[in-house]
């Protein structure tokens, strides 16, 4: 007996697919969407691990036949190109978000740097190289002590109004002093130790990301070697059934994403549901995460203005001894301005 042959998929930007959240709609609206939604469909699950950090992406998935019910992404509608550029700079900021959790913790370091007038870039090619030669003073003070080069995440952002500053994350095998003292380009800098709360460093990778509400410069940069966010998709997790009951009752998404990913240390904390009026389908994204690990080494400290955690400026036999591990009910962090 032959084997039948599965359907092939037709590959399609999902994100860009769903246009209307179910939250903004009215419970008469709802029940509509709801009643005209019961098409055969097979829903793929996306799921993203990144540090404690676990993304779920429920979308719908079209076999050949079904190109009609694809809606046109906005890079296919001329009219709709600001529109792609947003969701592709969404994406960018999410991707840079997962390889942050992905790759640090408790203990690394976060930075601002600035600039002063006399020494502010005149373009973001200029400013980007100014990263790049802090990057390799940071190296060169590494390989002296003995230390590989540093794992970092950094972004850079330039306003309308032509200032530039760069946020970057890195390991912390090198002290904080150190990471400062190298940056010869700005007074007022801000270092400090990371921190994980509830939500990992999702909160931190999202203020360093932050879509402006004016068009501005950005872009970021990983070092190399850096571990990437796991990505793995199934067909089996949530049918159709589930969906629709995910997007009549939204008590329903913690129960569901807890019976499956509970067990795994997992705790759900938000989702959303959307909808797309051209093929009446869902599109469901939730966020999960594991409680920190705590060593009890590095405690929270006070947020700061720069919306961080840290405590004030302290002493250099204060700061010696944070890095020692050993200042017993202090921060753990620091947050001080030159």
């Amino acid at each position: 007996m032959r084997k039948r042959r599965k359907k092939a998929v037709i590959e399609y930007d999902y994100e860009a697919a769903y246009n209307k959240a179910l939250e903004d709609l009215e419970e008469d609206q709802v029940q509509r969407i709801l009643q005209g939604s019961r098409k055969a469909t097979v829903y793929a699950t996306k799921e993203i691990r990144a540090g404690d950090q676990l993304e779920v992406e429920i979308y719908p998935e079209f076999v050949r036949g079904q190109q009609a019910e694809i809606p046109p992404t906005a890079a296919q509608k001329e009219k709709h190109r600001k529109a792609q550029w947003n969701l592709n700079e969404k994406n960018s900021r999410k991707q840079c978000e997962r390889v942050i959790n992905a790759n640090f913790g408790d203990r690394d370091i976060w930075a601002t740097f600035t600039y002063t007038d006399a020494d502010m870039p005149a373009t973001m090619e200029e400013a980007l190289k100014n990263m790049q030669n802090y990057i390799r003073r940071l190296n060169y003070q590494r390989k002296k002590r003995g230390l590989k080069n540093a794992r970092y995440v950094y972004t850079t952002e330039g306003t309308q109004e032509g200032r530039f500053h760069h946020h970057i994350v890195m390991d912390g095998d090198i002290d904080m002093d150190t990471v400062e003292e190298l940056w010869i380009k700005g007074r007022r800098n801000q270092v400090r130790r990371l921190d994980k709360d509830e939500d990992g460093l999702t909160g931190m990778a999202k203020y360093i990301t932050k879509e402006k509400k004016k068009k501005s410069q950005k872009k970021w940069t990983p070092s190399k070697g850096l571990k990437k966010p796991e990505e793995k998709v199934n067909h089996y997790k949530f049918k159709a059934k589930d969906v629709r009951e995910m997007a009549a009752d939204s008590s329903c998404i913690r129960d569901k994403m807890t019976r499956w990913y509970g067990q795994q240390g997992y705790t759900f904390a938000k989702a959303e549901v959307r909808y797309n009026d051209v093929n009446g389908r869902f599109y469901i994204n939730a966020r999960l995460h594991r409680q920190p690990e705590r060593t009890g080494k590095w405690k929270t400290g006070r947020k700061n203005r720069a919306g961080g955690r840290g405590g004030g400026s302290r002493t250099a036999r204060q700061r010696k001894r944070e890095e020692d591990g050993s200042a017993g009910g202090s921060s753990g962090k620091r947050s001080r301005s030159r």
